[in-house]
C-alpha cells in the first residue's frame, strides 16, 4: 500500500470551536509513554522511551508545545462564521513495507519489527524522516488547492502543526478482537507509525478559506475579470504524497503498492481487476482474489 492521507474535517472533536480537545488527544501518546517509563526498570528501555515523546512541529520548527499550537489555531479564524469549520486534522498513515524502508535507511538492517528495536539515535532519525515527509505532504496539500496565483505555494504559507505517533491500539471493530485474539485497548504489534496534522481553515494571512473536504475538484471560476480556481483533488493529493515518499526516500514502489493500482483494486470493473491480479503475482494475491469475489457477489445481489 501507498501512504495514505485522508483530510479529515475533523478528529476526537469537533471542528467549529477550538481545536483545544484535539489537541488534548495529541498529548496521550505522550501520557502513556510517561507511564512505561514509570514501570520500566531497565535504564536503555527508559532513555528510549524519553526519546519516543513528541511535540509538535511546523513547515520549520520541530519543537511546538501544546499552547502555542492551541492559541495560534483558534486566533487564526478571521471572517469565519459560528457555523464555520475553524480547522481540519489530516492523518498520514504508512505501509509496513514503507515504514521498513525507512527504518532501514537509519539502520541499514532489514529485521526491525518495533521501534523498540532502535537506539535513541537510529530512533532520532527515523522520527526526523517521517516529519520531513509529513511537510513534504503539506506542501502536496497546499499546492493542491490550485491557489498558487493567490499566494498560496507552499505548506509554510499555511497554519498547521503536526505530531508524529508510534503506536496503535485495536479498536471493538477489529478482526483480531473479534475473534477473540486480541482485547480492545491492546497496543497493536509492528512498526505503526503515522502522523497527525491540525491545520487551519484559514491560510497564514488568513484572507483564504481552505477546505480539503469540498466537493469540488478544480473549479474555475470569475469575479468581474478575475479569474481564480477553487477545489481539492483528494486523490491527488494521495498521488502526489507518494511520488513524494517514492522521491524523497529512492522507494522502489512495487505495482501492487501504487496508487493507480490500489484506486482500481477498490474501485475498478471486474475485468480491470483481474488484469491487474494477473499481472502482479505477490503473497497478498489471494487477499485480493477473495475481495474481488466479494465484489462480484455483492453486485450480483444489487
Amino acid at each position: 500500500m501507498m501512504p495514505i492521507s485522508k483530510p479529515h474535517s475533523s478528529f476526537a472533536s469537533k471542528n467549529k470551536d477550538s481545536c483545544i480537545k484535539l489537541a488534548q488527544y495529541l498529548e496521550k501518546e505522550n501520557e502513556e509513554i510517561d507511564q512505561m517509563i514509570k514501570n520500566e526498570v531497565s535504564k536503555n528501555r527508559r532513555d528510549l522511551l524519553e526519546t519516543m515523546k513528541q511535540n509538535f512541529f511546523t513547515s520549520i520548527e520541530t519543537n511546538v508545545g501544546f499552547i502555542e499550537v492551541v492559541g495560534s489555531i483558534d486566533k487564526n479564524i478571521s471572517k469565519l462564521g459560528k457555523k464555520d469549520a475553524k480547522f481540519f486534522a489530516p492523518t498520514i498513515s504508512f505501509s509496513k513495507n514503507e515504514q521498513q524502508h525507512l527504518v532501514s535507511k537509519v539502520t541499514n538492517k532489514g529485521d526491525i519489527n518495533s521501534v523498540f528495536d532502535l537506539t535513541p539515535k537510529e530512533f532520532t532519525q527515523y522520527n526526523n524522516l517521517l516529519i520531513q515527509y509529513a511537510r513534504e505532504a503539506m506542501d502536496n496539500y497546499a499546492t493542491n488547492f490550485n491557489r498558487r496565483h493567490k499566494g498560496l505555494v507552499d505548506g509554510s504559507d499555511l497554519l498547521y502543526f503536526g505530531k508524529v505517533e508510534h503506536f496503535r491500539k485495536y479498536k471493538g471493530i477489529d478482526k483480531e478482537v473479534k475473534n477473540g485474539n486480541s482485547k480492545t485497548g491492546d497496543y497493536k504489534p509492528g512498526l505503526q507509525s503515522h502522523i497527525h496534522i491540525i491545520v487551519s481553515r484559514k491560510d497564514v494571512t488568513q484572507k483564504m478559506k481552505l477546505d480539503p473536504t469540498t466537493k469540488e475538484r478544480f473549479t474555475k471560476r470569475k469575479i468581474g475579470d478575475n479569474p481564480y480556481t477553487v477545489g481539492f483533488n483528494r486523490n491527488n493529493w494521495i498521488k502526489l504524497n507518494e511520488e513524494s515518499f517514492d522521491k524523497l526516500f529512492k522507494y522502489n514502489r512495487p505495482k501492487l503498492e501504487r496508487f493507480e493500482t490500489q484506486n482500481i483494486l477498490k474501485n475498478g470493473s471486474p475485468h480491470e481487476i483481474d488484469k491487474i491480479l494477473m499481472s502482479s503475482p505477490s503473497p497478498n494475491q489471494n487477499d485480493y482474489q477473495e475481495d474481488l469475489r466479494k465484489k462480484k457477489k455483492k453486485r450480483r445481489l444489487l
